[in-house]
């Protein structure tokens, strides 16, 4: 009989994914706290419950006893709090949570990512023994430091400290003592969520710990700017990966970017990775603004969690972040990890965040393209520029950090012609075409010279232009195109004319 499961994640995507496991029988909980989840958990009392770092604080769950907690995530994120199991994948499946429910308990994790060491059983106490070492990674007894004044050693009958077992992977090349008992975060990535101590009596917190930063006034005054009531989704990382510079990849993120944050209900942010040819914000007409990277450079450098002035918020639900655009101080600052690091600090605030990488390869768009779930491959139609794309486009697969599961291809500043047609390009990548943006060089510079998305421009050769976005916006994000399309189709005209116009 399969055990009984509570999906309590405040993420209807991953509640979805937990409906089409197997190994136990799920009872959906739509939360956004777990102080909600409570009085369903004590009358049900699950054998599983499943959170995620969507949900608010999940330490009232653990007042409840008997019940694993599993807490789900994609990709690098911040810990789960002590006492509850992570299963931390670089994309979570059906299969990989299944095999997860089967394996022992004290069996690691099927995760591609690297995971902490398992937790404390309940039966070891202070006085049971350390756990035998795995045979694959050789592990040192490190003697404990010695006992503060006052207090007795072990064998004189008062309470001794557990002996401190350290993983080789843990310790540092040459270290004669251990690293502190509690867990350290990654480093230098780190995210901007602080943890929010319960209030008395083991209540939640009457707010969720995330917080969306305000933007900055000039003179660094803060000025409260109103958010949306905003459903919780999972975060989806979503990159631009092309040949030849000129492709239209900014173009297209700015205009994607648009549609997701006119839904309401979703947070966005764009980022410019762009060392040379940073371009978001110029299309934004904000070229004039100091570069994110200022804030982000200096934060990154000190090892300090994601500043909120590092954002230029567009609207009250998208934000930008501008590109080094060339500078030689800023470009220095922007590597691999510093990505990676960035990405991590905006998944706890935003829903999807669009990468635009540089166009030419390098650990930059490596980088990108590894640490998103969902990769758009641009290619113009240009002979040369298939031939080149689709070169780069198999090294990467043969690589490791591509695979044709997370990538779409999108023919960007199109032209139909008889001697390369789409499913010539689609047979030369092995992927099917999801969207096709005409070329319309007139409708985007009109959109660019008045400082907007062209998914904004009233111009009728713009119109094409919409349509091909609103169709891509269907692969990246299929609810919020499913919700317009249901708000197109209760009016008169075009089933996006009403959506879009909003």
């Amino acid at each position: 009989m399969s055990p009984a499961a509570l999906a309590c994640t405040g993420d209807p995507l991953l509640d979805q994914l937990l409906a089409e496991c197997s190994s136990f029988t799920l009872v959906p909980l739509h939360c956004e706290r777990a102080a909600d989840a409570l009085p369903e958990l004590e009358a049900r009392r699950p054998a599983l419950v499943f959170v995620s770092p969507a949900l608010g604080d999940v330490r009232p769950l653990l007042r409840v006893e008997g019940v694993r907690i599993c807490w789900l995530a994609e990709g690098p994120g911040p810990d789960p709090p002590e006492g509850v199991e992570a299963l931390r994948a670089e994309r979570l499946s059906p299969q990989l949570i299944d095999a997860w429910v089967r394996r022992p308990r004290d069996a690691a994790p099927a995760s591609g990512l690297p995971s902490p060491p398992p937790l404390p059983r309940a039966q070891d106490g202070p006085g049971a023994p350390p756990p035998a070492p795995a045979r694959d990674k050789p592990q040192k007894l490190v003697q404990s430091a010695p006992l503060p004044a006052g207090q007795t050693p072990p064998d004189a009958g008062g309470p001794a400290p557990p002996a401190v077992l350290q993983p080789a992977w843990k310790r540092a090349p040459g270290a004669a003592v251990p690293p502190p008992a509690r867990r350290e975060p990654p480093v230098p990535r780190q995210g901007p969520t602080t943890p929010q101590a319960p209030t008395a009596g083991g209540a939640a917190p009457a707010q969720p710990v995330r917080r969306l930063p305000q933007p900055s006034a000039p003179g660094g005054v803060q000025t409260p700017a109103p958010r949306p009531v905003i459903r919780v989704v999972r975060q989806q990382v979503v990159a631009l990966w092309g040949g030849k510079p000129g492709g239209g990849r900014s173009t297209l993120a700015v205009a994607l970017a648009d549609l997701l944050a006119r839904s309401g209900e979703l947070r966005v942010c764009t980022v410019d990775l762009n060392p040379y040819n940073s371009s978001l914000a110029a299309l934004m007409g904000r070229e004039q603004e100091v570069s994110s990277w200022v804030q982000l450079g200096e934060a990154f450098d000190r090892g300090q969690p994601l500043p909120a002035d590092g954002l230029r918020w567009v609207t009250s639900n998208w934000a930008l972040v501008s590109g080094p655009d060339g500078r030689p101080d800023l470009v220095s600052r922007l590597s691999p990890e510093s990505v990676a690091w960035l990405v991590d600090g905006l998944r706890s605030q935003f829903d999807y965040i669009i990468l635009d990488a540089e166009a030419r390869p390098g650990p930059i768009r490596e980088a990108a393209a590894r640490l998103a779930h969902l990769v758009l491959v641009t290619v113009a139609c240009d002979y040369p520029d298939v031939l080149d794309t689709a070169r780069g486009f198999e090294a990467a697969v043969e690589q490791g950090w591509l695979d044709r599961s997370r990538c779409r291809l999108v023919l960007s500043r199109w032209l139909d012609n008889p001697y390369l047609t789409p499913g010539e390009v689609a047979d030369c990548f092995g992927l099917p075409v999801s969207a096709i943006l005409p070329h319309s060089p007139e409708a985007v510079l009109h959109a660019v010279g008045q400082g907007h998305p062209v998914t904004r421009s009233q111009a009728k050769d713009a119109e094409p232009v919409r349509q091909a976005v609103a169709q891509l916006l269907g692969v990246v994000a299929p609810a919020v195109a499913a919700a317009g399309s249901a708000d197109g189709r209760a009016g008169a005209g075009s089933p996006w004319l009403g959506w879009l116009s909003r």
